[in-house]
């Protein structure tokens, strides 16, 4: 279930990190809080690879937390960085007495994650990619949301997508509440979340008892380690943006035909595993092509966002939203432009604390 939340003032705690984190010069003081820790023991986890412009902002995020007290270790995989980020690195290192820094290469991200998680002894385990900033208070809300749902194994939040080259555009992203599903292998498969993994704290124990991520897939392999974790604990979701979500021109851009591929490959790797799931794969991949196709029209190629709604029609005929964006693109109804004003309508509501 979704865990209510205290109204913070979102947009107060981001804009200096925000801004602050586009000065490739940034050197921000860091300082460490003592540990008086009541509540679970936290380790975090992040990778990089050259994100020497951003990663101070990351960490920085981590120590002002207001539960930085059960924080016990920050673990960052270095996946063979130009110089430059090194020497942030190091810096860092030198001056954050719970950092630790793992200087390695050609990992690939979830072996990284994996190999940060080796160094892990707490209770629980959070993410933070090298590039994204937590609000002050996203921990507190998840160790709240802990104690009011004892069965969570994997506590997620939303969060905020910004675009890297113009910090100011910003939305809301909406986030599917997967905490009341009575069949969560099911619901997840289906609908997903988005989880994105710098939002989750997962139980460590869980963590290795499905096999942490799997190095072998290297695309969407945090999709498929939810979809493990959803056979043995429930989730919890703090359905407020306590992260500010980076998105850089290239992944933007990415080719979307290949995207197609990899959300087939993990949704089979998936239905092998629980072979339950294989009924629903065509629905599966119809909200994927669904999804890419609403991608494709924000970007301006209305022809490649034609051809993935009929595909999304074609794989699932019955499903209403493939028929709904199908129709409406063809007859030209400004769907996205209808999402975007609920996107805004979203971001006042945050902003004003409603």
């Amino acid at each position: 279930m979704t865990t209510p939340s205290k109204v913070i003032p979102i947009w107060d705690q981001f804009e200096p990190r925000l801004h602050d984190s586009m000065d490739t010069a940034a050197d921000t003081s860091v300082t460490t809080a003592p540990r008086a820790a009541a509540g679970p023991t936290i380790d975090v986890i992040m990778t990089c690879y050259n994100e020497g412009p951003y990663i101070t902002a990351a960490i920085d995020s981590i120590i002002n937390q207001s539960r930085y007290d059960v924080v016990e270790r920050i673990v960052v995989v270095d996946d063979g960085s130009r110089p430059d980020t090194i020497e942030v690195l190091k810096g860092l290192e030198a001056r954050c007495s719970r950092l630790t820094v793992i200087y390695s290469g050609g990992n690939g991200l979830p072996k990284a994650r994996n190999l940060a998680a080796d160094h892990c002894t707490s209770e629980w385990i959070a993410i933070l990619d090298g590039d994204d900033i937590w609000a002050e208070d996203k921990l507190e809300q998840q160790i709240a949301a802990i104690a009011a749902n004892p069965r969570a194994g994997l506590v997620y939040t939303g969060y905020l997508q910004f675009d890297n080259e113009n910090p100011d555009n910003r939305i809301v992203a909406h986030v599917n509440d997967l905490g009341g599903a009575s069949d969560l292998l099911r619901d997840y498969f289906l609908k997903e979340g988005p989880i994105i993994p710098s939002t989750i704290l997962v139980r460590r124990d869980l963590f290795e008892q499905v096999g942490r991520f799997d190095a072998k897939i290297k695309v969407f392999e945090d999709t498929e380690f939810y979809g493990r974790m959803a056979d043995v604990c429930a989730f919890c979701c703090v359905d407020k943006p306590l992260l500010l979500k980076r998105v850089h021109a290239n992944s933007i851009t990415a080719k979307r035909q290949e995207m197609m591929a990899h959300h087939a490959f993990v949704a089979f790797h998936l239905a092998a595993r629980f072979p339950r799931l294989y009924p629903l794969v065509p629905r599966r991949l119809s909200e994927r092509a669904r999804k890419l196709g609403n991608t494709a029209v924000e970007l301006g190629s209305n022809a490649e966002a034609g051809r993935f709604y009929r595909l999304a029609v074609q794989l699932s005929p019955l499903s209403w939203r493939a028929q709904l964006s199908f129709w409406a693109h063809r007859l030209g109804v400004p769907l996205g432009a209808m999402k975007k004003k609920a996107a805004a309508r979203r971001e006042g509501q945050v902003a004003h604390g409603q």
